[in-house]
């Protein structure tokens, strides 16, 4: 908006200029030919150059400068132009003082050059102060002042896409307000009336989506209906034609009325008919048309619909647009629906190629292109087309894009990756390529936690090399987490949103691509952020094999990593399904309000069909099966004996030792929540099990198994961190007595009651992290997961910001240190233990469930005898220093003590070691 001037009939010609640059302004408005402006700009800076301080009309000329910088900024994608736009305004308000009648304007100004870079880089600072200024605004504008309803419309809208960011309701109903009060002031015969109409309905719209209030929608459609009929200008006719589509369509979702769907088709073909051959916003057109008349046929069944929306969904794709992602996505959809009505194999190949397409779109937004990813997977694997593994690769790949910001990327990793990695391994299995499996599983289903390990050491290592790259790369990684594009798209986005979030993806993507190859010259940072090769997982097998335990939705198999290679091992008698019901069962075992008492029959089914000879094993050996705890653990650790531990022994050709070797387990999806590490045959006197062939222990990922740094040769130190005030704590005091005897003299700091700040501060002395405290458990953002100490919550991304070169292994006497969400369960393992892990820690020893209390300090006094035995306990002895490699080995020997002293299985069965 430019602000009051003087006139220059009667000023020289170098004052002329002014004139001059409006009309080219005026021009380029009309006609959007870039020379006009670039030449109003030229014209604009010399008018500023002869208008200096304190000359009367500076502001107006710093104002016109800056707005004809904004627009420029919208041709050229700078963001030069739009830093000087605002710099400008500010100078512009500076000279304007409160009782100054322009002011109000170039607050304005201001607010809506803050309001593009916002849309730019997405900078929360910049929308909350355009919002402030808008307000500031509103305050010198009452009615009936003729800015006031532009000023109202403007704070709304801004209001309305801080909502969309941060989802306060307050920012909403403030948003419907001020568009009312804006359409209050503009009354037929407006020409701005049909816009608020259509704002307003957006709107509601907006809030439908959030509260589903039949009658906000219904005013939506009816503002819609309203809009077209106050305009006559093709090009502004055609948004509001898409409004009412959109809005009659949300109705037809929740009523399922087809008069709705019928008006939605109706306005999409008025709208095509204003967008002409060439229009940018035609392909937007011709995608919305084909999905209506796709939703069309799923309701009637009628063929001459589907045959429309595929003859539109190509000409959409085929015309190009920002969009070409999503729209070919849709198209591949649709001609999968064809496929499956015809069974003709041209719409399946069709629909892959278009899949692909959309895949391979790299201007579009990652998440965007990940979801066709999925979609081309998920139809692939499902038909059997050869396209399966590539569209797995491609679904993988992307997905390690997606987790590039820590506090942002697991919600959409939960949300939408779950079984994708183990599916993509079972695909590879089925075409026998087993070490691609491996690394799709690892680049897969460690995403989060793989890129945390990279992101921790290589970052450092990077800041101390090239430390301008490493800002330049942390600049990204906190401004990704509130970029628009790794969220689904909102309704009433507009095309020209649509084009802006393009074009900003586009070339924040080249910069983030032309840091991250920058990175990559540089000596040993070539994979820098990329998924780690088997030549690189092998060496996590170095000291003996991995076993992965994959479960598909398809088939069951384990996966051995050995530094020669990777063998397969199917499970032809259990399938996902069965497996699922033994999680259940265990579940329903080792609930602790009834660990004591029998389970409820109803609870106790075993699985139909599962492993006939464990039957008739127990029918041999006379063995009743009931529904007490112990007996339903009996059964679930003697079918994975069966099913899956005995054939890996096997194949390893391991023998019985009493000093066995350590094997490493990988568990995925259901087999996470399964003790592999206790499977076996105790259904009579004589048993075989795990315990007699080896030293378990997990790792969450294979990746977590490499880059183990050099222990610090400072002096060895173990802290022990005890709540005994928590009610089913009190055996914590017995516990610390049973460290104090087995840990060496001047290698113990105590922490009775310990602080979150006094633990804090320990931490970079640490080797050894003992726990006897409770943890509280964030799966949808495990770096909030937390220890509870009595005078708060320890944070594991407050322990993941402390040094801790020492940092050997955590012991977590806590309950259910361990578990994760079996309702909604990621494919990553997001349990308090992992998370420890990767914030430094090389081993963990965690448990699975809940621990009886007066068993912890038992299980403590055998592990630390173990781990210390060669240790002396006497005072000065500054070398005592356990090796923690044998850690895994320690709670063995420490387990088996409990059972032999006839604990139940729900007592010895959940603690286990992760890590190193």
């Amino acid at each position: 908006m430019h602000l009051g001037t003087d006139a220059t009939s009667n000023l020289p010609d170098q004052f002329m200029s002014l004139d001059n640059a409006n009309a080219l302004s005026t021009r380029f408005e009309r006609l959007a030919d870039a020379k006009d402006l670039d030449k109003a700009v030229l014209l604009h800076q010399e008018t500023l150059k002869v208008r200096p301080a304190p000359h009367p009309n500076r502001s107006s000329a710093l104002n016109n400068l800056a707005i004809a910088l904004t627009t420029q900024l919208r041709q050229s994608d700078q963001l030069e132009d739009l830093e000087e736009a605002i710099s400008l305004h500010r100078k512009t308000l500076e000279l304007l003082p409160v009782a100054h009648p322009h002011r109000s304007t170039s607050l304005n100004n201001l607010a809506n050059a803050l309001s593009t870079r916002f849309e730019q880089l997405s900078q929360r600072e910049d929308l909350d102060e355009a919002i402030s200024f808008l307000q500031k605004a509103l305050i010198l504008q009452p009615a009936p002042h003729p800015n006031r309803s532009s000023s109202l419309n403007d704070l709304a809208n801004a209001l309305t896409t801080r909502f969309k960011k941060l989802g306060e309701q307050a920012d909403l109903d403030d948003a419907i307000l001020f568009h009312r009060q804006t359409l209050q002031l503009r009354p037929v015969p407006h020409p701005n009336r049909s816009t608020s109409l259509d704002s307003l309905a957006n709107v509601l719209s907006t809030r439908f989506d959030h509260l589903f209030q039949k009658e906000v929608l219904d005013n939506a459609v009816s503002l819609h209906r309203d809009a077209p009929e106050l305009v006559h200008v093709p090009g502004h006719r055609y948004q509001f034609f898409n409004g009412t589509a959109g809005a009659v369509k949300a109705r037809f979702n929740q009523s399922g009325q087809l008069a709705d769907l019928d008006e939605a088709i109706s306005c999409h073909r008025e709208a095509l008919e204003l967008r002409p051959a060439r229009h940018p916003d035609r392909p937007a057109s011709l995608n919305n048309l084909a999905c209506a008349l796709q939703n069309r046929f799923r309701q009637l069944g009628q063929r001459e619909n589907l045959d429309e929306a595929i003859r539109w969904h190509n000409k959409s794709i085929g015309a190009g647009h920002p969009n070409i992602c999503h729209f070919a996505a849709n198209l591949g959809r649709t001609l999968i629906i064809a496929y499956s009505q015809s069974h003709q194999s041209e719409y399946l190949d069709r629909s892959m190629a278009t899949y692909r397409v959309a895949v391979t779109c790299e201007a579009a937004p990652v998440f965007e292109r990940f979801q066709a990813a999925k979609s081309w997977a998920l139809y692939a694997d499902y038909s059997n087309h050869v396209s399966a593994l590539d569209a797995y690769q491609a679904a993988i790949e992307l997905l390690s894009h997606l987790s590039l910001n820590l506090y942002s990327s697991q919600h959409a990793m939960t949300l939408t990756s779950d079984g994708l990695a183990r599916d993509a391994a079972a695909c590879a299995i089925r075409s026998e390529k087993y070490e691609i499996a491996v690394e799709l599983l690892e680049a897969g289903r460690a995403a989060f936690w793989s890129q945390a390990l990279q992101l921790r050491t290589p970052m450092m290592d990077l800041q101390d090399v090239a430390p301008e790259l490493g800002e330049r790369l942390r600049y990204f990684l906190a401004l990704e987490q509130g970029l628009p594009w790794n969220v689904p798209r909102h309704p009433s986005d507009t095309p020209q949103i649509l084009e802006e979030e393009a074009s900003s993806f586009r070339r924040l993507n080249n910069e983030w691509l032309a840091t991250l190859e920058d990175v990559r010259q540089l000596d040993g940072f070539q994979d820098f952020l990329r998924p780690i090769r088997l030549s690189t997982l092998q060496h996590a097998a170095a000291s003996g094999p991995v076993v992965i335990i994959n479960a598909s939705q398809t088939d069951c198999a384990a996966l051995i990593l050995t530094s020669t290679g990777v063998q397969h091992i199917p499970f032809p008698d259990l399938s996902f399904t069965e497996a699922t019901k033994l999680v259940q069962l265990t579940q329903n075992a080792i609930m602790e309000d009834d660990r004591d008492a029998s389970l409820h029959m109803s609870s106790w089914v075993p699985t139909e069909g599962l492993v006939q000879q464990m039957a008739n094993f127990w029918l041999n050996h006379q063995v009743s099966v009931t529904s007490q705890p112990d007996d339903i653990l009996r059964y679930v650790l003697g079918v994975l004996w069966i099913t899956v531990v005995e054939p890996i022994i096997r194949l390893l050709e391991l023998k019985k030792s009493d000093t066995p070797p350590i094997l490493r387990w990988c568990p995925t999806g259901p087999f996470a929540f399964l003790p592999v590490h206790a499977a076996g045959m105790y259904a009579t006197e004589t048993t075989e099990s795990v315990f007699d062939y080896v030293v378990s222990s997990y790792t969450p990922t294979i990746t977590s198994l490499l880059n183990d740094l050099p222990l610090s040769t400072s002096e060895f130190k173990t802290m022990v961190v005890i709540q005994p005030d928590t009610p089913d704590l009190k055996r914590s005091i017995d516990e610390l007595q049973k460290i104090e005897d087995r840990v060496p003299n001047g290698h113990l700091v105590k922490l009775v009651r310990g602080s979150v700040q006094e633990v804090l501060s320990h931490l970079s002395e640490t080797s050894i992290a003992h726990f006897a405290c409770h943890g509280t458990q964030n799966m949808l953002n495990p770096l909030q997961s937390a220890f509870l100490l009595h005078d708060g919550q320890l944070k594991v991304s407050q322990i993941m910001q402390q040094s801790m070169p020492n940092a050997s292994l955590a012991f977590l006497s806590a309950c259910e240190t361990a578990t994760m969400d079996n309702a909604n369960r990621p494919d990553e393992v997001m349990h308090l233990g992992a998370a420890l892990l990767f914030a430094g820690f090389r081993g963990v020893i965690t448990t699975m469930w809940s621990i009886a209390d007066h068993d912890a300090p038992v299980i403590a006094d055998s592990f630390y005898e173990n781990l210390f035995k060669e240790c002396p306990i006497t005072t000065g002895a500054s070398s005592s220093r356990p090796d923690i490699t044998q850690a895994a080995r320690a709670l063995h020997i420490a387990v088996a003590k409990l059972r032999s002293e006839g604990a139940s299985f729900a007592r010895w069965v959940p603690f286990i070691h992760f890590g190193r």
